[in-house]
């Protein structure tokens, strides 16, 4: 096994296989643009808040997140994922400490941790109450919490249809959740899908007022081009092959105006519609 953050090369990487895409777990080589895209900059979001820190990523899944997380800066990186399998491609792939754990019992010692992520977890969980708990357990004081979640009124009161789905939650259950628990709480979003013409976050929405324009969406997907290329049209394959990379990359002050992938503060007041929820908060 590699020491922990000692990355394959390319051919090294190759030979590890590729795991099963279910439509769930994202999986470099097989996931779709968007579901990538998404998965890539959330990770992103998180490599701003781990330098020098013990990072716990849970659900880690196929590894490349801990990875990069490690190679941001992280004084130590561990995964916790449910699959026996997934964590040894993981180990291998990667050389990073992933270990096979139930979310509701992490195998970790309490207060070890400074920084948990977990993306895309809670909704799969029957108890979040739970699961925050045993964030809560590990973390030292100070520590923090980084969590998303579909955001359960994008899709209305009769949720996704995702079958591995049992606990979507809305803004106000999730936040309320958290900070029972929690405090210093924030709210980010992504995947914008509508704001009011008065907010610049309208120019990336996809039911932007702006559309009603003519030419505003042509002169939207020219800026894209040019200032985040690399979230059109297929993923890379060099992405696909180095999706730490594409967690490490930055991209130009613009992107932020037009790019449906970025994380943006919740602006409650300017009414926004939204895919994704993501809760920043202390304990």
């Amino acid at each position: 096994m590699q020491s922990q953050g000692t990355q394959l090369n390319d051919a090294e990487q190759m030979s590890c296989g590729t795991l099963e895409f279910t439509g769930e777990r994202m999986v470099p080589e097989q996931t779709p643009r968007a579901v990538f895209w998404e998965h890539i900059y959330r990770y992103r979001f998180a490599s701003d808040f781990v330098m020098g820190r013990r990072v716990l990523d849970i659900a880690c899944g196929e590894g490349y997140g801990a990875a990069a997380l490690l190679r941001a800066g992280a004084e130590s990186v561990v995964g916790d994922d449910i699959c026996p399998e997934t964590c040894e491609h993981a180990r291998r792939k990667y050389g990073i400490d992933a270990r096979v754990g139930d979310v509701h019992s992490i195998p970790l010692p309490g207060q070890t941790i400074d920084i948990v992520v977990s993306f895309e977890t809670i909704e799969h969980v029957d108890s979040p109450e739970r699961f925050l708990d045993e964030c809560c357990r590990v973390l030292v004081p100070g520590g923090t919490l980084l969590v998303s979640t579909p955001n359960r009124e994008f899709y209305g009161e009769s949720g996704s249809g995702n079958p591995f789905h049992c606990s979507e939650l809305s803004e106000e259950e999730i936040t309320s959740l958290v900070a029972t628990r929690f405090k210093n709480l924030r709210v980010f979003t992504q995947r914008i899908t509508y704001a009011p013409w008065w907010s610049r976050r309208s120019l990336c929405a996809p039911q932007s007022p702006w559309l009603r324009l003519r030419g505003f969406g042509r002169l939207r997907e020219i800026i894209r081009a040019l200032v985040c290329p690399h979230t059109r049209g297929n993923v890379s394959e060099r992405h696909r092959q180095s999706p730490i990379e594409a967690v490490l990359a930055r991209d130009g002050p613009l992107s932020e105006l037009v790019n449906e992938y970025a994380i943006r503060e919740r602006l409650p007041m300017d009414k926004e519609e939204f895919e994704y929820l993501v809760v920043v908060a202390g304990i």
